[in-house]
């Protein structure tokens, strides 16, 4: 299964809200998740932020940054997304998305959720993914 997180979620592992969470699902044999140059610069921009400097080391920016190079897809943006979006700044990530293609963009960025799909990847939030991938694991008969 091929699975693309959007930025916030990744800055909220990094603040640890859910790192145990992203830690299972890196290690899911099943699951590959893919990131781009694109997206790492703007998780890269955002921590960057005064407001972040209290909650992000900056040896949980480095480790956090060698766990994406070691564990997820690099992919390069070949496509351009058409979309009616609200934030427009988001349109290089549903062009991630159709340029793997993934099977699902993961978020909880409401612009994002209440598009529910776009060129038919569903667009979930993070605990419905998390749902989704325990009941694969353990179907109930």
């Amino acid at each position: 299964m091929k699975v693309l997180f959007d930025t916030n979620l990744w800055i909220s592992f990094m603040i640890g809200k859910r790192l145990s969470s992203l830690v299972n699902v890196l290690t899911c044999q099943d699951v590959e998740v893919f990131v781009s140059e694109q997206l790492l610069e703007e998780i890269r921009t955002v921590i960057s932020r005064p407001k972040f400097d209290k909650l992000i080391s900056k040896e949980t920016r480095y480790y956090f940054f060698e766990m994406v190079y070691d564990v997820c897809q690099i992919t390069d943006i070949t496509i351009q997304a058409d979309s009616p979006i609200r934030d427009i700044k988001d349109l290089y990530l549903l062009s991630m998305a159709e340029s793997v293609p993934v099977d699902f963009i993961v978020s909880g960025d409401k612009d994002l959720i209440d598009l529910h799909s776009h060129a038919g990847i569903p667009i979930i939030k993070y605990t419905d993914f998390v749902n989704m991938l325990s009941a694969r694991k353990n179907p109930i008969s």
